[in-house]
């Protein structure tokens, strides 16, 4: 049996959405740390923290889905990375729409609203850097 389960571990672990998650979720806590700080402790408009969370979260994401989820050689990351700043940016867009949906339209609070706003993200983010940033430019 627990030759099974490690197999099961293995294709869990070898599976690229899994790993993206693992990795977003690491970039995430770094992003809702810095956005709850900005915006709860130096009391920063929620657009403005998100912004600066979304600045920093996105080195970090950047380099761990470059190594961990991708397993990406290109040589070139002065070239790949602002393609993979594009891509976050239409993303930091749907979230910075979502979020001003739910907090001015549904009254959430920001930093839940924040971490909403991760999900909606989510997908078009995972595909989009699948696609175009880790597979054009190997």
């Amino acid at each position: 049996m627990s030759g099974r389960m490690s197999n099961f571990a293995d294709r869990i672990i070898k599976w690229k959405f899994f790993r993206y998650c693992f990795c977003g979720g690491i970039a995430a806590l770094v992003d809702m740390t810095v956005f709850f700080s900005a915006n709860e402790i130096f009391k920063l408009h929620y657009l403005i923290a998100l912004a600066i969370s979304f600045t920093v979260a996105a080195g970090v994401n950047y380099s761990l889905q470059r190594k961990i989820t991708f397993k990406n050689t290109y040589k070139k990351m002065h070239k790949q990375f602002p393609v993979f700043v594009a891509v976050e940016l239409v993303g930091l867009l749907i979230a910075g729409v979502s979020m001003t949906a739910l907090v001015e339209i549904f009254r959430l609070w920001p930093t839940l609203a924040r971490f909403i706003s991760i999900f909606i993200a989510l997908a078009y983010n995972y595909t989009a850097n699948k696609k175009i940033t880790f597979n054009m430019m190997k």
